[in-house]
């Protein structure tokens, strides 16, 4: 497995998200951690356009402190973006987010793994 240099995203000086991106063979996993708010969200769609080749993503989300509507966008974007290159499924869902996927039903569409 190889472990790349975590990618860090900073607004106004402070740390607010941190993807670290961990390689193994056809399966990338972007592990997020911090605030995915809306400035935050761009940083993770640079992440996924980085990795969207033919391979299949695994986002792990258990080090979010704060999911924003940007960043489920986002995550939606990624699902749908994935979804045509390979495959997309999240895991370690924070119950506020997972509240906020619920409630929209996308829940039940996303590939969300216990």
């Amino acid at each position: 497995m190889d472990s790349d240099v975590p990618a860090r995203f900073r607004a106004e000086g402070e740390l607010q998200m941190e993807i670290n991106k961990i390689t193994d063979g056809n399966a990338v996993m972007l592990s997020l951690s911090g605030k995915l708010d809306a400035s935050a969200a761009v940083a993770l769609s640079a992440a996924v356009e980085e990795v969207a080749e033919d391979r299949d993503l695994v986002m792990d989300l258990e080090g979010l402190e704060y999911v924003s509507s940007m960043g489920l966008r986002e995550i939606v974007r990624a699902s749908l973006k994935m979804s045509a290159k390979g495959s997309f499924s999240m895991i370690n869902v924070p119950a506020q987010a997972a509240d906020a996927l619920r409630m929209t039903g996308l829940y039940e569409k996303l590939n969300v793994l216990s």
